[in-house]
Formats: structure tokens, sequence, C-alpha cells
């Protein structure tokens, strides 16, 4: 299998139908992960997944994510949600382009939730894709999945 990265390209504006979702990937104490849909175009699918933490797990998203003010602080690190997705012969870690992120409430009400979407600028030709997703540093070990797509590919 080839390696690749799907950029964070948005999809066309017109022209796709919804051929997968919503499927729960991951639901943990502080951390629920949903595959919301698939949306085939021709050429290429819009992946869309959210993921809501609570809690301590939130807290945790919520710093991991903080913009980085400080240049001097060198202890600063950031991350996010990772995904890897598998397309016939390539795979690769997808790069968001929209990843709307939203935070409410303080300590044991707070909520993190973030709804990211991906572009993958190819159609399996074996109606399946596959899709590793994990954030370990807020406590969402890597979860994978096979989604069924159906055949798209001419």
């Amino acid at each position: 299998m080839g390696r690749h990265r799907w950029p964070a390209q948005p999809p066309p504006t017109t022209g796709g139908r919804r051929v997968h979702g919503p499927k729960v990937l991951a639901d943990l104490h502080c951390v629920r992960l949903q595959l919301s849909e698939i949306i085939a175009y021709p050429s290429g699918m819009q992946i869309r997944l959210a993921l809501t933490a609570t809690e301590i797990c939130a807290e945790i998203a919520r710093h991991e994510t903080r913009a980085l003010t400080n240049r001097d602080d060198f202890s600063a690190q950031w991350s996010y949600l990772t995904v890897t997705i598998g397309v016939d012969d390539l795979s690769g870690e997808a790069d968001p382009y929209y990843p709307l992120t939203t935070n409410t409430g303080v300590g044991k009400g707070m909520e993190y939730r973030t709804v990211p979407r991906y572009w993958i600028n190819t159609l399996p030709t074996s109606g399946t894709i596959t899709l590793i997703a994990g954030w370990p540093q807020i406590g969402l070990e890597p979860v994978t999945t096979t989604a069924e797509v159906g055949e798209l590919a001419e």
C-alpha cells in the first residue's frame, strides 16, 4: 500500500450524495468520536467526523489546541485528532480543511467539540475505505473502522 497525504482541500460546491453514516467509532468515559457521514462526488469523497470531549478530556483537548502565543515557551505542545484514511492502494494522514471547534463550560461541565471535515480526492474501486482516528493525548487511542461506500469509481 502506497503512503500518501490527503491535503486540506474543500470538496466541490455541488454534486455530492451521502453514501455512509452516521456511525459511532468510540464512546469512552469522556470522549465520543462519530463518523457523521461520507459524501461522494464524481472527483472524490468528503468525510465528516465529530468528536466530543467532556470533563478532564475536554480540559486537556482545550489545552492541546490553544493558541501558542509565547514563542519562548518551549514546553508548549500542540495536538489534534489524527486521521489516517486508506482508499484501495493509498493510505495516509488526512489534514482537515474545516476543523470547527467549540468550547463551553468550565470544570466538570466543560465540553470540547470539534467537527473536522476531510477531502479525499479519489474514489475507491473496492467499495470500502479504512479510517483510523485517534488522539492519545486526550485519552482516545486509535480506533479503526472500515466503511462501506459502495461502487463509486467509474
